[in-house]
This record gives structure tokens, sequence and C-alpha cells, in this order.
């Protein structure tokens, strides 16, 4: 018997995800976001990406550290399919605002 991968998929956004009330739940939701996100499903300004962008840092690092967060730290991550450098250094300096 060979292996299944099952994925899960949100076809309708929850209108007020607040109201999400189980927390794998709301993890999912996030899941999904980042996915339409990284596949260029759900178009975003430039502004949007990068708050986006670093508020997915702080929840995954935590605040921001010089001693573990090396220059170029934003760069391993990928969040949007069009990454620019100019985007990861507005999104390291959103991120060293984010405590």
């Amino acid at each position: 018997i060979s292996p299944v991968t099952l994925y899960f998929g949100v076809k309708f956004y929850a209108s007020d995800p607040c109201r999400l009330l189980e927390e794998i739940t709301k993890y999912q939701f996030v899941l999904q976001l980042k996915q339409d996100i990284l596949q260029g499903r759900l178009p975003l300004t430039d502004e949007l990406a990068a708050e986006l962008f670093a508020l997915s840092l702080q929840a995954e690092l935590g605040d921001f550290d010089p001693r573990k967060h090396h220059e170029h730290y934003v760069s391993e991550f990928r969040f949007l399919p069009e990454q620019t450098p100019h985007l990861e250094k507005k999104v390291e300096q959103i991120h060293k605002t984010l405590v």
C-alpha cells in the first residue's frame, strides 16, 4: 500500500476569522492563506504583503533578535511568488518593530 497525502483547503474565507473557535482551524486557515499568497491566487499590495510577511515571521521566529537574526534572514523564507530584496528589507524593518 502506498502512502496517501491529504490536503485541507479552504474554499471560502471566513468574513471574520476572529470568530474561528478551534486553534487547529485557525492554524489551517493561516496555512491556506499563506499557500494562496505564495501561489499567487491571492493578490496583495506591496504594503500589505510586507506587513503580513513580517507578522508571519513574528509568529514563526518571535521578536527580532540581532544575535539570532543575521543579515538577509528574511530571504530564507518564501512568502510571495515574486519576492524581491526590496520587499525583504521592508519586511525586516517591520519585523524589528513587532514586540
